[in-house]
């Protein structure tokens, strides 16, 4: 029997209470959809925002079936295909997967791989067991280095479900790819536990039968001892090329003392040359069901494709539309992608930056009168024999009503530590200054990914956010699209462009000059830390609406200098 409303809840729900699932995810994925084709986006999109804040050239993330660049990485659908919202724990293992395939992309395996088979020659059947080690020892790696942080709790879950798929395949001990497998379990797991020699705790284990303790404690003390090195010292390389060599030498020292220990064990069930071809028709089957998952995708791709791009703002054919070399124009879009920022505000900058936007800002005065101190206002003498408040307060308020948009050059030219450090100081400590007397300021930051000159805004609700460094530098496209966005306004808006060298892409900057006074956009322009040649450059382009930093103190002065050259109002 359904119950009867009680008093006063005979209105509508407004909202529905929705059970939460278990999964990592749960706490910030909210974005989802029942169906299928949306949803593969959505949860694509919401993973190739998650692998930009582990590094640089990491590739962009598909479904396998996909299409994709040669550098892209490639996730197994399988683990969350057929229930739509994909529940957040099976979510969690392709985010693993695309988080270890990206801190892999980082590291350079592909590198180690290639080193590996020029280095070493071996015979065939040590070299498909070389092989299978080296596969799982750059995982190890990968999954160390994701433990340091919230990532790896899901390399965890989908080292869990690797694994887990692997063990359906295991021959009877002993054999290679199990004991690979249960040293990347233990290597990786929490409390180091590859610091205790190793217990079979399966329930054959427990019961004292012939169990994979017996083939496995040996070679998983060999494993185990070259965890810490993999753990601490090989992390604290500063060149990845060095980081590769340490890995690769650090696997070999061991290689062949393990070897006497398996050699005569088969590796997997699709060894050549110690298994018969019956073992492999497990695997095929397998593979099939696998072939069929990646051809429902590639049906899919486009429209999945299609998903993910819907929110991102298009502005290459307004641009081309504007320029007179629209040939050359590149694809320039608006971007989402971010990662939260520290703030870096220099104090002491700050002040004199505000200073200094007094002489161009507006001066509002503002009394409060009626007061029981302060300063005597005549006007209210009347009252000293009543209340007394014959007092006011004087404020006076500073605003800047122009439209102000600081536009930063994040290139690959500014990827370097120190010099991407001191930018954040100036461009932060700079808009915040302006945000102080115009609350309407926007910044927005601008690199290149996948052969597209990105636009993302990075302050949003008191809170800045970074992009990663990258890519070719597309200065007319980015300054023409941050113009497109400014309204239309009887006082003219500004573009404050911080940027380190000249355009090497795209339309250039000349295009953009002649848009910005058309629309009767002022453009300020200010260079830091140049060399000689693209201080050269930069001046023919800009004229006296630019100026060049060397040190950060010198801003205020030259942000002046910047200010003068141009009417402000």
């Amino acid at each position: 029997m359904i119950p009867e409303p009680a008093h006063g809840e005979n209105k509508a729900r407004s909202r529905f209470m929705i059970a939460a699932e278990a999964g990592h995810s749960e706490y910030w994925r909210r974005d989802k959809s029942p169906v299928e084709i949306v949803e593969l986006a959505k949860l694509l999109r919401g993973i190739r925002k998650m692998v930009v804040m582990i590094g640089r050239n990491i590739g962009t993330v598909v479904w396998e079936g996909m299409a994709g660049q040669t550098d892209s990485i490639a996730l197994d659908p399988s683990p969350i295909m057929g229930r739509y919202p994909i529940p957040a724990t099976q979510a969690d293992v392709a985010i693993g997967l695309a988080v270890r395939g990206a801190f892999l992309k980082r590291e350079w395996t592909d590198h180690v791989h290639k080193l590996a088979n020029s280095k070493f020659v071996l015979a065939p059947i040590y070299a498909y067991k070389f092989a299978h080690f080296l596969q799982i020892a750059e995982k190890v790696y990968a999954d160390l280095i994701a433990n340091r942080n919230v990532f790896g709790l899901y390399t965890q879950k989908a080292r869990e479900w690797e694994t887990a798929k692997a063990a359906r395949h295991f021959i009877n001990p002993p054999s290679f790819t199990e004991l690979l497998h249960i040293w990347w379990r233990v290597a990786t797991a929490p409390g180091e536990a590859f610091r205790h020699p190793y217990e079979d705790r399966s329930v054959v284990g427990m019961v004292g039968k012939t169990t994979a303790g017996q083939f496995y404690a040996k070679p998983m003390e060999l494993l185990n001892g070259i965890v810490e090195e993999l753990m601490t010292t090989c992390p604290a390389l500063p060149s990845v090329t060095e980081r590769c060599e340490y890995r690769l030498n650090l696997y070999a020292s061991i290689f062949n003392q393990l070897l006497e220990m398996i050699k005569f064990w088969p590796t997997d069930r699709k060894d050549p040359f110690l298994l018969s071809a019956d073992f492999n028709e497990d695997m095929e089957k397998e593979d099939e069901e696998k072939d069929g998952v990646k051809a429902t995708l590639l049906s899919y791709a486009e429209e999945i494709e299609s998903k993910l791009e819907r929110k991102h703002v298009d502005f290459t054919e307004q641009v081309k539309s504007v320029v007179a070399n629209f040939g050359d124009v590149v694809r320039v879009e608006g971007n989402d992608i971010v990662m939260p920022a520290n703030k870096n505000i220099d104090n002491a900058l700050f002040y004199k930056l505000k200073t200094v936007l007094q002489l161009v800002a507006q001066r509002n005065i503002a009394y409060n009168r009626g007061l029981p101190s302060g300063k005597i206002d005549r006007t209210r003498l009347y009252r000293a024999p009543t209340s007394g408040a014959i007092f006011n307060f004087k404020k006076t308020n500073y605003q800047l009503h122009n439209d102000i948009v600081l536009l930063v050059d994040c290139t690959g030219s500014m990827a370097e530590p120190n010099k991407w450090t001191k930018t954040e100081v100036i461009y932060q400590t700079l808009f915040m200054a302006l945000h102080a007397y115009n609350r309407n300021a926007r910044i927005f930051a601008y690199n290149e990914r996948n052969d597209t000159c990105r636009i993302t805004e990075i302050y949003k609700n008191g809170q800045f956010y970074s992009v990663m460094p990258h890519g070719r530098t597309a200065s007319g496209e980015a300054i023409i699209a941050t113009a497109l966005n400014l309204k239309q306004s009887s006082r003219k808006p500004f573009i404050i462009h911080l940027t380190d060298g000249a355009a090497n892409w795209g339309c250039g900057v000349s295009d953009a000059i002649r848009y910005c006074k058309a629309r009767n956009v002022r453009l300020l322009t200010i260079g830091l830390e140049c060399d000689p040649m693209n201080k050269t450059a930069l001046a023919e382009e800009h004229g006296e609406m630019i100026q060049f930093v060397n040190d950060v103190d010198q801003l205020p002065t030259v942000f002046k200098q910047l200010l003068s050259s141009t009417k402000y109002h």
